[in-house]
């Protein structure tokens, strides 16, 4: 069974393809955030008239609509032609899943356009994080003010985003208390292997988009 893995975001697209749980071939490109269209080059690559996908797997966000709206229109012609099923995880499910065996509580933190931040708060129940704060949106010092207050409650805690540059901002410290990890469409596929995966979830965007 052949499944077929896309990321795709404003620095970054990738795609993989999987044999069962085994990576078959993975091929990723750095881009200037106008040339989302190298995903079908990669995907190119990647596929051939001989195989059958049985499984696509892709983001559903929180991001900007008009690009999960594009990337869910090409895996549901690839999906169409191939007769495969979708599958998706959440963006914050792709960091959670890069934790084994880890129970302590999360917080996953990433920039969108718009100098906002997207994040949320996850706790560890039956080998898996699920929410324990609503999906929010909000400016840097929001998010500062949203993990003060979070710290005073549960100082056990660790912070997790797709980038460095914004822990010395948030004056967060302490051993193991942060953690660093890129998307990629190796870590949505690892998300739906580790139990994240739904089919055909809604796309989940922010209306800051388009402020």
């Amino acid at each position: 069974m052949l499944s077929l893995s896309i990321f795709s975001s404003s620095q970054r697209i990738s795609v993989a393809l999987y044999e069962g749980k085994l990576l078959k071939k993975f091929f990723e490109k750095i881009i200037n955030g106008k040339q989302n269209d190298s995903i079908f080059l990669l995907i190119n690559k990647v596929l051939n008239k001989k195989m059958n996908i049985s499984n696509i797997f892709f983001s559903v966000g929180p991001g900007s609509f008009t690009a999960l709206r594009a990337l869910k229109a090409i895996a549901q012609a690839i999906a169409f032609s191939h007769k495969a099923k979708i599958i998706n995880v959440t963006e914050f499910e792709i960091y959670l899943s890069c934790f084994e065996n880890y129970k302590k509580n999360i917080l996953v933190f990433y920039e969108n356009f718009n100098n906002n931040f997207f994040y949320q708060l996850f706790k560890y129940k039956n080998k898996l994080y699920i929410p324990d704060s609503n999906f929010l949106v909000g400016d840097l010092e929001k998010l500062k003010k949203f993990i003060n207050e979070e710290s005073k409650k549960n100082e056990d805690f660790t912070l997790v985003s797709n980038s460095n540059k914004f822990f010395s901002s948030l004056n967060w410290g302490g051993k193991n208390k942060k953690k660093v990890f890129k998307p990629c469409a190796k870590r949505i596929a690892n998300a739906v292997f580790s139990g994240y995966g739904q089919k055909n979830k809604s796309l989940i965007y922010h209306h800051t988009y388009y402020e």
